[in-house]
Formats: C-alpha cells, structure tokens, sequence
C-alpha cells in the first residue's frame, strides 16, 4: 500500500459515477489508501460550484434487495478533494499532467461522449473528450514520461479501453505529434476495457429523513448489487487498489462472460418486459412484476430458456440470474419500460436473437417466453409505430408493412422474419393466440 496521496483524476460528475466509482474509494480511504478523486467537468451546469458549497461531501443511499433482505443504508462520501471545470480551467487541467500523484484516469461521459470528433488545431483546448484527453497525455509525456498512467473508461461501449486509445492515437497523428509520444501512449499508457453494472437511479426517493435529504442536493440513491469487471492480467493487480474495495471489482483476463451473461440475462430480460409491458399498458419493471403471473413468466423465461443457453459455469450463472431477480424486483427503483423500450428492434437483436437462434437451430422452434417476447415486439411495431424511437430506416419498413393485405398475425410472422430471420411459425402462432386471447 502506498503511503503518499494518490489522485483519481474523474471525468465526470453525475450520480452514476458518484454512485459506483466513490464509494469504492472511499471504502478504500477507510481500509488505508491515501487515495482522493479530484472531478473533471466538461458539460456545463453549476455541479461543481454547488458540490464545493457542500465541500465535495454527500450521501450514498443503498436501497434494495440483497439475498432476501430489504437493505436501507446510508453512507458518508468524502473522498472527493477538488473539482475543476473545462475549458475554463484548462491550466490547472493541464498541471495535473505534470503532477506525480495523479495516477488513475477514470471517465463517464456517457457512449455520446466518447466518440471520434474532429480537433484541427492542437494548440487550443480541445473539446471533445479524447482530444482533451490526447493533449492531456502530451503533456504528461514531456514532463513525466516515466509515471503510471492508467486509464479506466467506466462507458457502456464494447471493447471501450481500446476505443478510446484508438481514438488518442488517431488525435496525436493528425495533429503529428510525434512518433516517440505515440511510441509512449502504446508502451506506458494503460488503457483498461472494463464493464460496470450497478443501477443508480439518482437523488434519493426515500420516507427516512425527508429534510436532511433536502438539504443535501448531491446525494445519490444506489442499488446493493455493484459490479466492475476489468480486463488484465495477474501483473495489473499492483495498479488497481480498486480489488481491494469489497465492491464486487473483478480483474479477468476477458470479460465476455460478464457481458454475456449481463446482456442476455439481465437486458434480456428488459426488451421482453418493455414489449410485453407495452401491448398490456404497464408503465414500470416493479408494476409488471407485481403480477404473480407475469413474475412466474419471468422467472421461467430467465431460470428455464435463457441460462441453460449461455456457455459457462452454471453455478455461476445461477447466482447472478438469482441477483438478477432481486434487482427487478426493488421496491426503490421506478424503471420506466419506455426508456427501456428505446431502438428496441436492435436491443432484442442483441440481446435475445442470440439465444432464438440457437432454440430454432436445435430445437427446431422457439420456446414460449421467447416466442411471446418476440411475438410482443412486433406487436408493438403494428399497434403502436408512432411512438416507437427507432432507426428511420426501421420505421419506413414498418410502415409498408401494415399496409399489405395480410392479416395481423402474418404481418408478425413476417416482421420476426425481416428483422430477426426468426422463423418459428408454429411457437409465433401459439404466441399470438395467447397475447390476443389477453387483449380480449
């Protein structure tokens, strides 16, 4: 354990990173770590110059189930020291290149964020986030070429540590900066790929302590259940001090299994309740669950079609599709089904297609969950296209769809066909029938 300070240097102030990356750390300042997070930001807004009137202290709040048990807890952060904002800040930005204790750059500007824009002049801050961040570690190369830089993207992107070094690299060669700064970004940088999974709904919506809440605008309400995997070897563990947080922080040498099992099991499990939410006029994850029927629809749909399809260990699985239960089912999380239900036709084609592919390809059909999430989907892009928040491209095929001869059930068959190459006739069939007999 290091016993001089150590900086976290944060871009990004929302509540998600408040709700997941600080409480790690602070756990860590309790366990000993001389760690502090000093916040970077780069969107505008009055966070920062209301956090300082707090100095950078809030509120965690727990609130969930975890193995059975309803948890309410409530926890003090103060592990944040400073916060600068960009681009107004730019030369105490720029310092913190050349100050030996910032060792860790972590960020959350959301996948819009992090994307390719183009910078023409290197000479003049930046503002996409990889620009600033390439002239950032130019900096930090003409000062101290020899410290650890490590830098942990925390954005729902695949493979994300690469593509954000891509996206550095690609900066300093169209501004040609030099081939040795290139040479240093690839040898001494590290770029970690991780994935995160906790829900962090926001500001606290709970009865315990309405006034004190009030008077603390910046506490954050999280979920129990926390998840970081981190993609690296044995010889990163020296570097990441976040193993040691008791936060469910898991280092491995890949994480498709974790994004497997998350995308199929728990987001699996989400487009069907938005589809199916949506053809019986049910707002939120908790609502649609409060049905016994439905709950036991669920519950089969994860436990009896999607595990047994998903390579791994089975004991494993079984214990996350358990945590994956107890999350849908918390009584402080009002997860609305229509911002679930956003470009819906790509997340079934991600996150269930998979799964229909390898029942028809063995089985020779789909099996009923599946079948009525599918059938359920397309349902929706009949009945309701106007409001669906899809591709152009996806609605104008739609739309030439209704207006065929066909009789509903058809036009699904031929929906599930166009955009998922399913082709199931008789589960689709049985699907609908029971979906219909529902309406009546």
């Amino acid at each position: 354990m290091a016993n001089s300070k150590q900086k976290i240097l944060q871009f990004g102030t929302g509540n998600f990173l408040r709700g997941f990356i600080e409480p790690m750390v602070q756990t860590l300042q309790e366990k000993g770590y001389p760690l502090e997070v000093i916040l970077v930001q780069s969107t505008g807004g009055n966070t920062l110059e209301e956090l300082r009137k707090q100095e950078f202290n809030y509120s965690l709040h727990l609130a969930g189930i975890h193995q059975g048990v309803v948890v309410q807890k409530e926890k003090k952060i103060a592990c944040i020291t400073e916060g600068i904002s960009l681009p107004q800040d730019w030369e105490i930005f720029m310092s913190y290149a050349r100050d030996p204790e910032v060792k860790w750059i972590l960020s959350n500007v959301t996948e819009a964020g992090l994307v390719w824009e183009e910078e023409l002049d290197a000479t003049v801050p930046a503002t996409s986030f990889p620009a600033r961040l390439t002239q950032w570690l130019y900096q930090r190369f003409r000062y101290l070429p020899q410290q650890d830089t490590l830098l942990l993207p925390c954005e729902l992107l695949p493979s994300n540590g690469e593509l954000l070094k891509k996206w550095v690299k690609q900066h300093a060669k169209n501004w040609s900066l030099s081939e040795d700064f290139l040479s240093w970004v690839e040898s001494t940088c590290k770029f970690y790929t991780t994935l995160v999974d906790r829900i962090v709904p926001g500001h606290p919506r709970l009865e315990k302590n309405p006034i004190e809440q009030f008077k603390d605008r910046f506490a954050v309400q999280a979920e129990p259940y926390c998840f970081w995997g981190i993609q690296g070897g044995n010889s990163d563990r020296a570097n990441l001090p976040f193993l040691d947080s008791d936060h469910g922080v898991v280092l491995c040498d890949s994480l498709d299994f974790f994004i497997k099992r998350k995308i199929t099991l728990l987001n699996g499990l989400h487009t069907y309740m938005a589809a199916l939410g949506r053809c019986r006029g049910i707002g939120t994850v908790r609502e649609y669950l409060m049905d016994e029927k439905r709950q036991a629809e669920v519950h089969h749909l994860l436990f009896e079609e999607l595990l047994p399809y998903l390579p791994g260990p089975q004991e494993s699985l079984q214990l996350y599709a358990a945590e994956v239960m107890e999350r849908l089912l918390n009584p402080f999380v009002q997860h609305q089904l229509r911002d679930i239900s956003l470009h819906s036709i790509s997340k079934f084609s991600a996150r269930l297609k998979p799964v229909c592919q390898l029942y028809e390809a063995q089985e020779g059909g789909l099996p009923k969950e599946l079948a009525k999430g599918l059938v359920a989907l397309c349902l929706v892009m009949l009945r309701f296209t106007d409001e669906m928040r899809d591709k152009e491209e996806n609605l104008k095929q739609i739309e030439e769809i209704k207006k065929q001869p066909k009789n509903e059930m058809e036009k699904v068959i031929q929906l599930s066909q166009l955009f998922f190459g399913l082709s199931s006739r008789p589960a689709i069939q049985s699907a609908y029938k029971e979906l219909s007999n529902a309406d009546a």
